[in-house]
């Protein structure tokens, strides 16, 4: 079943066109890994999914359309965002950054904090530390932990790996993997480490100036020559 269906996407800011004629579907289950240098459009992408740009084309969700609806209504029907360097509260502690994410699901706060405290155990040692003095890892966990908050149905990453070190990178990869393999839980994430994205994702989308150059599973786009030799140098 396809749970995100995205068709002729055209985003603009301002007079400048950032996003030309993106089509994409991610069936639900499966982890969908948006690749391509920075300046492609990886984040406009996502943005646009939450309702965040001003866009042209089709949107739904779930089946319903959603193009023309509001973020806060989009962000109900079950989709967590965890952007691009968490864009957490700085003076807040770890605990009630977690509980913000979960303003739609007060009653299922207990369970998404065991949940998340599990999948990140240092994030319930260091309820009451403050985000701004953790370290780069532990604010991308914070910001993982955060949209699950909201127990969502598809859950949208921004460069989870940007800025940190490669045993983190790994750590995120895993709680990725365990929690799509182990609840389902239908993810899109977007990512310059093109070899962390392929580690995950069953269907890849290569995204380069705005437009979709290729689509394929791992395989087959480390297949194609061109491809193979910009981003992975073979």
């Amino acid at each position: 079943m396809t749970l995100l269906s995205i068709t002729d996407l055209d985003v603009f800011y301002g007079k400048a066109q950032a996003l030309h004629g993106v089509s994409l579907d991610v069936t639900a289950g499966e982890i969908v890994a948006i690749i391509g240098p920075n300046g492609a459009g990886k984040s406009t992408l996502l943005d646009s999914i939450l309702g965040l740009t001003k866009r042209q084309g089709s949107i739904t969700f779930d089946g319903q359309d959603i193009t023309r609806m509001a973020a806060a209504k989009i962000v109900r029907l079950g989709i967590g965002y965890a952007p691009e360097r968490g864009h957490l509260f700085p003076f807040m502690g770890v605990r009630e950054n977690l509980l913000v994410g979960a303003y739609r699901k007060r009653d299922e706060i207990d369970a998404n904090l065991a949940k998340v405290f599990g999948l990140f155990p240092r994030l319930e040692e260091r309820q009451k530390q403050e985000s701004a003095t953790q370290s780069g890892g532990e604010r991308q966990m914070l910001s993982l932990g955060r949209a699950l908050m909201s127990s969502p149905k598809l859950l949208i990453i921004d460069e989870p790996t940007m800025g940190l070190a490669p045993r983190v990178c790994q750590e995120i990869a895993a709680v990725i993997r365990d929690l799509n393999q182990q609840t389902g839980l239908t993810v899109v994430v977007s990512e310059q480490n093109v070899n962390f994205a392929m580690s995950l994702a069953g269907q890849v989308y290569l995204l380069e100036t705005g437009r979709i150059r290729e689509k394929g599973t791992p395989e087959d786009l480390r297949q194609k020559l061109d491809i193979a030799e910009t981003y992975f140098g073979a």
